[in-house]
């Protein structure tokens, strides 16, 4: 039995217009939903929003991207000011109490290691950070900052924990 015969039908139904309709409506639109999944998940820098069970009531602000930078959100407040606006960010997480006091956050920026340099001088000058063994701390407009450059994943994690009063 050759391959015609056993897809026969489908040869036939291609051949008229409303065969056509039949197969390819449900494919096209198939297509744009999963374009759209796509689009929220890498593209579009609104985080997910996640209530903590432990009874604290703090929130989870987190967004993560594996193929794209993407910009910290309003919703991130301070923390979007320390990093700055151009940094090519990968992955966030923010904790905010029931406020919207931001707790603490970490956020990751992809960077290679001479890129990495830059930014670690950068901050080193704008914050006074000091190295320890691996990684850079300091104070940042009210926030513990830490920052390490890790080799094997090309990215700089950076951790701030607010100051209590």
């Amino acid at each position: 039995m050759s391959n015609y015969t056993k897809f026969k039908w489908l040869f036939t139904l291609l051949s008229t217009k409303e065969g056509r309709r039949v197969l390819f409506i449900p494919i096209i639109i198939l297509i744009a939903f999963s374009g759209y999944t796509i689009y929220q998940m890498e593209f579009n820098s609104k985080p997910d929003r996640v209530e903590m069970q432990d009874g604290s009531g703090d929130i989870l602000l987190t967004k993560r991207s594996e193929f794209s930078a993407i910009k910290l959100p309003k919703e991130v407040g301070e923390i979007r000011d320390i990093i700055g606006e151009d940094m090519k960010v990968t992955a966030y997480d923010v904790f905010v109490d029931t406020d919207n006091n931001i707790k603490s956050a970490t956020v990751n920026i992809k960077a290679d290691e001479a890129k990495a340099q830059e930014i670690i001088a950068l901050y080193e000058n704008k914050y006074s950070l000091e190295k320890d063994m691996s990684d850079w701390e300091g104070n940042a407009q009210g926030y513990d900052m830490s920052l390490y450059y890790d080799t094997n994943g090309k990215r700089i994690d950076i951790e701030l924990k607010k100051i209590s009063d």
